[in-house]
């Protein structure tokens, strides 16, 4: 028989420790990324009577909820604008951001099976849990473009910057995440912490009132959460009337998210090796 000759590509499984992962890796498994993303998607919404159409549930109850209890009955300023306005721009960026954090910091414990059987970059995982939350958010985004300009409260221009202050949640989050998922692999403590975090981010970032109910010598100190700048960002683009962000403020979540990304991958690379075994 004729021998026929083939490429055959060996992928050598190594424990030596990487600064950074294989990002050239990770980029030629680009196509697996997304069909992950797509398989998140459909698995969340399987059997369900109003498929997609849950992606706005939880923002739109959890700004309801503060506009009935924070907006009216305590009163609590919204910067000129109606309070409705004011709470879902800032729960549509703060449940991307916190379904983010959540999903991709449990990612690798929760793809166990998969990971024990077949190789591809293990980044591929954490990354695909944050293109789902970026598809979560895109009708949510829809929806408060819709909702401000039924308010006749449109922005103009500044609405460009907002997927920007978008993605940088994003990125902020994907930071968290890579922390996260390698240490949730080893020490199952960290997702206990992570979820307390989140609920104490909820209170300490600006999404049921605005920055300027902080007392002033504590302004400071609150500008340092990077989500003050990045949540009032996001507002600001959103809703015509709004104060801009602290320059600073902005400036920080970015140098903070860029830090925490650098970061976040070594340690991912140097722990990614383990994850299998510790699983």
């Amino acid at each position: 028989m004729p021998k026929a000759d083939a490429a055959l590509e060996v992928t050598e499984i190594t424990s030596a420790a990487r600064v950074f992962p294989d990002l050239a890796e990770v980029w030629r498994h680009r196509t697996l990324a997304i069909v992950f993303a797509q398989r998140n998607v459909k698995l969340r919404f399987k059997q369900t009577l109003f498929g997609r159409a849950w992606m706005l549930v939880q923002p739109i109850l959890l700004s309801g909820v503060l506009t009935l209890f924070v907006g009216t009955l305590l009163a609590v300023p919204s910067e000129g604008v109606p309070y409705a306005v004011f709470a879902f721009t800032g729960t549509a960026i703060w449940t991307m951001f916190q379904r983010a954090v959540s999903e991709a910091g449990t990612s690798l414990t929760a793809s166990g099976n998969l990971l024990s059987k077949v190789y591809f970059p293990r980044l591929i995982i954490p990354l695909s849990t944050i293109m789902t939350a970026s598809f979560d958010f895109l009708p949510v985004y829809g929806l408060a473009v819709v909702m401000v300009c039924a308010y006749g409260l449109f922005p103009g221009w500044p609405i460009l910057l907002s997927p920007l202050f978008a993605l940088l949640a994003l990125a902020m989050a994907f930071a968290i995440g890579l922390w996260v998922s390698a240490l949730d692999s080893i020490y199952r403590d960290v997702r206990l912490f992570v979820a307390y975090a989140l609920q104490l981010g909820l209170y300490i970032s600006p999404v049921m009132y605005p920055p300027t109910v902080v007392p002033a010598h504590w302004r400071t100190l609150y500008m340092l959460n990077p989500l003050t700048g990045l949540i009032q960002g996001f507002r600001w683009s959103m809703v015509a009337g709004i104060a801009p962000p602290e320059p600073f403020a902005v400036a920080w979540a970015v140098a903070l998210a860029m830090a925490m990304l650098a970061s976040g991958l070594t340690v991912f690379a140097r722990l990614e090796r383990l994850v299998v075994d510790r699983i």
